[in-house]
């Protein structure tokens, strides 16, 4: 298979057609160099996609888990405050339109509060 073809991916219980989406995601070259000169840095984009590796792993791991593992909960956490700092890292180091600046400052915002939230179970859920 090509993995530059797109995938299917149904529609998860919607109605409508399934989504496409490729396998690989753009090339190296397309998500670095655009022509409208927005260059993230190759440090910031292997942080980010570390950052979601991580957080797959961790998610993966929570849902087979049992119900209130704080050993679940702390990864969770782990990986939420990591995706937010590769998103904070992103906007720190790439000159954007605010409009993109600002979903990028809402992404780490919501991975902030999740990790927070992961924090408050895994302290529940460890305590007495």
């Amino acid at each position: 298979m090509n993995t530059d073809e797109p995938t299917r991916v149904g529609s998860a219980g919607r109605e409508g057609p399934p989504t496409a989406r490729p396998v690989s995601g753009p090339s190296r070259t397309d998500a670095h160099h655009r022509s409208d000169g927005v260059v993230a840095s190759e440090k910031s984009v292997r942080a980010w996609e570390g950052a979601y590796r991580h957080y797959g792993r961790a998610w993966e791991w929570s849902a087979r888990s049992p119900k209130g593992d704080p050993a679940a909960a702390r990864e969770m956490a782990s990986a939420s405050w990591a995706v937010a700092a590769a998103w904070r890292q992103i906007a720190t180091t790439t000159t954007l339109p605010w409009w993109t600046l600002a979903a990028i400052e809402s992404a780490a915002g919501a991975f902030e509060a999740q990790a927070r939230s992961w924090e408050a179970r895994e302290t529940s859920e460890s305590g007495p």
